[in-house]
């Protein structure tokens, strides 16, 4: 990491971490934010389940980006895992995507084009919902 503002960091989640594991990457992700306004996308295809330790998780990777007026995507969520998200409330902290290419595209974007994509995506995903 270059530690210039705006670093774009994309991170791969594991299957699983133990508490201390979960300490331990987020004092690493901590230390490669060195710049101002970090992009984070954290890559959720591999996460196996999320409970309450993984949604703590990924919120102290939020708090990390936020508390240098950064953001934190998350990319690839299993719906059992979104589905978790939207039962605790953290759905509503986090802009969530398909995959790490669309969560990078997306800081690229302007907030028209983005608030426009995610009410399309909302709307398939009520309909597969009734589909379901």
């Amino acid at each position: 990491m270059t530690g210039k503002p705006d670093d774009l960091i994309v991170i791969s989640l594991p299957e699983t971490l133990n508490s201390h594991q979960r300490r331990t990457f987020v004092r690493a992700l901590a230390g490669r934010m060195k710049g101002y306004r970090p992009r984070l996308v954290l890559d959720c295809s591999r996460l196996q389940g999320v409970d309450r330790s993984a949604i703590h998780l990924l919120l102290c990777c939020l708090e990390e980006a936020l508390r240098r007026n950064g953001d934190a995507r998350l990319a690839g969520l299993a719906p059992a895992a979104k589905t978790m998200l939207e039962t605790t409330g953290a759905d509503r902290l986090f802009r969530t995507f398909a995959s790490s290419a669309d969560a990078i595209k997306s800081f690229f974007q302007s907030a028209a084009t983005l608030a426009l994509q995610e009410e399309e995506q909302a709307d398939g995903d009520q309909l597969r919902q009734r589909v379901a």
